[in-house]
């Protein structure tokens, strides 16, 4: 599908780009006392500090020289939001440090609306994303990552980081997405695609032996309680589409390990999308099989064939703008 030439994936290491992104659904407040994962505290991130408004570049003081084997993670502000569970997309401001030579190394713009990354385990900026793990919607934190957890043991050349050096993050969380889509699962249509969910939520499709439908087809699987969608609304959605003729994945965020943020506009998503979303609301849960006419036509794309049929199940977990 068309991606927007404004998103950058957050995830790899060293790159923390600035997303113009705005608004979000999130989970209810819950303790972090009840919260599996996330990174417990210490001397070494409890010397970290940092002063200034939330949501705004902080000035960020610690010795030069710092130095942990072991990530650790202090709270700076307590924030009263949303509890940030192991899975869930973040959005977030965040500034970072080498902790060897106490130099900035990269920072969110602190104007847009931030970047984002989901929560938990990851082989790149580990030690962030593993942090913001049991945190609130408006915390701020202030990480102090091990080499091995912040950038794999491998340093941040661009930035001068180097293989051995511990790194400081101090991040504030803005807001925060359910994992997957959330609500009531609706009877499925006859003669459509099946579907069936992992334990995670990641869906696996199975397409029908019959002729493939000439006009779009969208159905709602889990019918979401929030707002309504429209067309223009930026969202944040997870998807796995496959192709109707043989049943084969051709692209899904879902094995990426990164949600997919898209504007619901024509020219910047296929129109089967725009078309197919429209109408639904956040939360839900959509299957959409769309002809080639709202897909991309005769022209072939990666994995695949012009004049395919398309089959998609898309996650609706929020809109950002």
């Amino acid at each position: 599908m068309k991606f927007t030439k404004a998103l950058a994936a957050a995830a790899a290491v060293g790159v923390v780009v600035s997303l113009a992104l705005a608004g979000c659904s999130s989970s209810s407040t819950t303790s972090s006392e009840s919260c599996s994962g996330g990174t417990a505290s210490g001397s070494v991130s409890d010397s970290i500090k940092a002063t200034g408004d939330f949501g705004k570049a902080p000035t960020v003081k610690f010795d030069k020289g710092l130095s942990t084997k072991t990530t650790q993670k202090s709270t700076l502000i307590q924030g009263k939001g949303a509890l940030v569970e192991k899975g869930d997309p973040v959005i977030f401001q965040v500034s970072l440090y080498d902790g060897k030579t106490g130099a900035k190394a990269t920072a969110t713009d602190y104007t847009s609306s931030g970047t984002y990354l989901v929560a938990g385990p990851a082989t790149s900026l580990g030690a962030l994303s593993e942090g913001l793990t049991c945190s609130h919607v408006g915390d701020r934190i202030a990480i102090a990552g091990s080499a091995k957890d912040s950038t794999d043991g491998q340093g941040i050349s661009t930035y001068k980081i180097g293989a051995t050096d511990s790194v400081v993050f101090v991040a504030d969380i803005l807001k925060a997405f359910p994992s997957r889509a959330t609500g009531t699962a609706e009877k499925p249509v006859a003669g459509q695609s099946t579907v069936k969910l992992a334990k995670d939520g990641a869906p696996t499709i199975t397409v029908p032996t019959t002729p493939a439908p000439t006009t779009l087809q969208s159905t709602t699987l889990i019918k979401g309680k929030g707002a309504a969608i429209k067309a223009g609304d930026s969202l944040m959605m997870q998807y796995t589409g496959v192709t109707y003729a043989d049943g084969k994945v051709f692209d899904s965020s879902w094995t990426k390990g990164q949600p997919f943020v898209g504007s619901l506009t024509k020219g910047q998503l296929i129109d089967g999308w725009v078309d197919g979303l429209a109408g639904k609301t956040v939360g839900s849960q959509v299957l959409l099989t769309i002809p080639p006419a709202e897909g991309y036509g005769d022209q072939a794309q990666t994995g695949i064939p012009a004049g395919s049929t398309l089959v998609f199940v898309i996650d609706v977990l929020g809109k950002v703008g």
